[in-house]
């Protein structure tokens, strides 16, 4: 595990593979270790840890995890820069996500929400102009 990052995010997963592969093609989060029940990739600005929910048992959520299966992103929206919004979003509904917002322009930028892996909702957004601009 490195430790260059100023800010690490810790996401807890059903499955680590696919949480990985989806931020790295939907966010372009590049890819830094794998192993199993465990990935780690880098983001601008942060390190995103995915652990199996089986890694450590005494995380405080674990037992309701395990019992509810479900609603472990509740609460948070991971937001992404990414150079093209639009293509993020087809990539997103393409590997299974929700759409929660269709791509929109606001406050100059152009945005769009999509609940991704075990409930994750991920903010996708990039500059309007860059987006006006090609």
């Amino acid at each position: 595990m490195s430790s260059d990052a100023e800010f690490r995010l810790v996401l807890w997963a059903t499955d680590v593979g696919a949480l990985a592969d989806f931020l790295a093609a939907v966010a372009g989060a590049e890819p830094v270790a794998r192993h199993p029940g465990y990935a780690e990739l880098r983001a601008p600005g942060c390190r995103v840890e995915i652990h199996a929910d089986e890694t450590f048992r005494g995380h405080p959520w674990f037992h309701a995890l395990a019992r509810e299966g479900v609603a472990r992103g509740i609460g948070a929206e991971l937001i992404f820069r990414v150079p093209d919004v639009l293509a993020a979003y087809r990539t997103a509904l393409r590997l299974g996500a929700q759409a929660i917002a269709q791509p929109y322009e606001f406050e100059g930028r152009l945005e769009c929400s999509v609940m991704g892996p075990d409930g994750y909702v991920f903010g996708l957004w990039q500059p309007w102009e860059s987006a006006t601009s090609g």
